[in-house]
């Protein structure tokens, strides 16, 4: 194959070239024999109007070589979710990518002429994909967007699939009526309130449609006319008060979307108000509901699915609590099992979820760091241990506030490339230009399919009136043409008025696309 010049590969790039000629950036970029056409593509994209003033920092490496081409590799960058590689890798690496999580039914008593004389419990075990995710061929389907955004669709498929599945299992196993209550056991680890990036939720053994009921919010037909709104799944856990209205369109922007009083009930149920405007005529909005208290909302579901299924069946009148006396297999009614944690893993690396990035991390400490306590600390050793057997800092600075190096990164990256689980650690990234947040990087690219990688977007500081300070990065594998292969990690750190930055955010991802792309055609292996 002829190697392509510079000249092709800025052809080739997603997005146009406007400035040819670099003034910056000041600190060298540092290439092997051979980079030097790739040196000044990076220089070349880098230098385009809508990045001046911004610091870039890079390192492209092949696996067990020195790095092939460096920018500020020592320099520290926001790494945003791009860090979310750590917490899949420690998963992999704990917990295996062939590891399934299991979700299982139990009876409290004996069953007689079809009535279950006592409760019925599931055991919530960390699985993060109970919900319409599981496709027919055991794979998970992880869109982008990710509904555990606001504003962002509801999620695929019937939020309440695998309890329906359960349900039906109950019921062939001669149960008609449960006696006691309907239970959820969620003592693996205690239901804690986080935010990450700006998403609320709650963490729980028990995850449930991601944790979230699916809002869709419709204008009326006329302005004055109250807005109506879809509930999915609606099992009775939440009442949303409707004070959304309809308002004429073109006239000055009304209230935003928000909920307010939210309200705890005595049954564990909640009560809130959903207030804001929507023009007439206008789209429908999605604005979903972080759910507070996640073992109520699945027992409250998990009944409802029961009486569809034929089983007269109720919740109790408050969440229950575990009753591991009666966790034998005798007493086992129904199972579900995930689908491997290789799949399992991708609503994380492809959306992009913090629902799922935040959950991993209680489910890692609780599982494999057999910390039922202190989740969160459990996950911190064993990530600790991943870093020291990949010869890091197990505490590198800076990392407290999620920055790190482009050296850190790439050198991480190489000690994965050795690991038994890279083939499948590697797809379930995104993909550029195929799926995730990769979807719409360089779909024209050569590259596109054939670079596997984390993204990273964070804002910090700034108001909407007041520059923001901006970093994107990527971070993971190109499988080249010749069938060698790349780590790279490439940041981004800017500061632009608040007005500009979307636009410059997205631009700035494409250029990383652009840099990618030059390295799967300039940099290949040495002969």
């Amino acid at each position: 194959m002829t190697t392509p010049t510079r000249r092709t590969v800025l052809a080739m790039m997603t997005t146009a070239l406007v400035a040819p000629v670099v003034a910056r950036p000041a600190a060298a970029a540092s290439t092997a024999s051979g980079g030097d056409e790739f040196a000044a593509a990076v220089r070349d994209i880098v230098g385009r109007p809508e990045f001046a003033g911004a610091r870039w920092g890079a390192v492209i490496a092949r696996p067990g070589t020195d790095p092939v081409y460096t920018l500020r590799p020592d320099e520290l960058f926001a790494a945003g979710s791009s860090s979310k590689i750590f917490i899949a890798a420690t998963a992999y690496s704990t917990l295996g990518p062939d590891h399934r999580f299991r979700t299982p039914v139990y009876r409290t008593g004996p069953v007689e002429d079809g009535v279950l004389h006592g409760d019925l419990v599931l055991v919530a075990g960390g699985d993060l994909v109970l919900g319409g995710r599981i496709q027919p061929d055991g794979s998970v389907f992880a869109p982008e967007p990710d509904h555990t955004y606001p504003g962002r669709p509801p999620a695929p498929g019937d939020p309440l699939a695998v309890l329906r599945r359960l349900a039906a299992e109950v019921a062939a196993a001669g149960v008609t009526r449960v006696g006691g209550h309907v239970v959820v056991d969620a003592s693996l680890y205690a239901e804690t309130p986080e935010s990450a990036g700006g998403v609320a939720m709650t963490v729980s053994p028990l995850t449930l449609n991601d944790n979230v009921i699916d809002v869709t919010v419709t204008p009326g037909a006329a302005p004055g006319a109250p807005a109506r709104l879809t509930i999915s799944p609606d099992v009775g856990y939440v009442t949303i008060v409707n004070e959304v209205a309809t308002v004429s369109p073109g006239g000055p922007p009304g209230r935003p979307l928000r909920y307010t009083g939210d309200v705890a009930n005595a049954d564990g149920t909640r009560t809130v108000t959903l207030i804001g405007d929507l023009p007439a005529g206008a789209p429908d909005v999605h604005w979903n509901y972080p759910v507070p208290g996640p073992a109520r909302f699945g027992e409250l579901a998990f009944a409802q699915a029961l009486r569809e299924a034929g089983v007269e069946a109720q919740a109790g009148p408050s969440s229950g609590a575990s009753a591991p006396e009666h966790y034998t297999r005798p007493n086992r009614l129904a199972e579900h099992v995930s689908p491997p944690l290789s799949e399992v893993v991708k609503v994380m690396l492809k959306p992009s979820s913090n629902v799922h990035a935040t959950g991993w991390q209680y489910v890692i400490g609780a599982i494999a760091g057999h910390d039922r306590d202190d989740p969160l600390a459990g996950y911190a050793r064993l990530r600790q241990r991943l870093f020291r057997r990949a010869g890091l800092d197990t505490d590198p600075p800076g990392s407290a506030d999620n920055d790190y190096t482009p050296a850190f990164f790439v050198d991480f990256l190489a000690y994965l490339s050795r690991q038994r689980w890279l083939p499948e650690f590697r797809p379930s990234l995104a993909i550029l230009g195929r799926d995730g947040t990769l979807t719409d990087v360089s779909t024209d690219s050569p590259a596109a399919g054939h670079v596997f990688a984390k993204t990273g977007t964070s804002h910090r500081g700034g108001g909407p009136d007041t520059d923001q300070d901006l970093a994107k990065a990527l971070a993971g594998f190109i499988e080249r043409p010749g069938g060698d292969s790349l780590l790279f990690g490439v940041f981004m750190e800017h500061t632009v008025p608040a007005a500009d930055a979307t636009k410059v955010q997205q631009l700035a991802g494409q250029a990383i696309g652009d840099i990618v792309t030059a390295a799967y055609l300039l940099l290949g292996e040495e002969r």
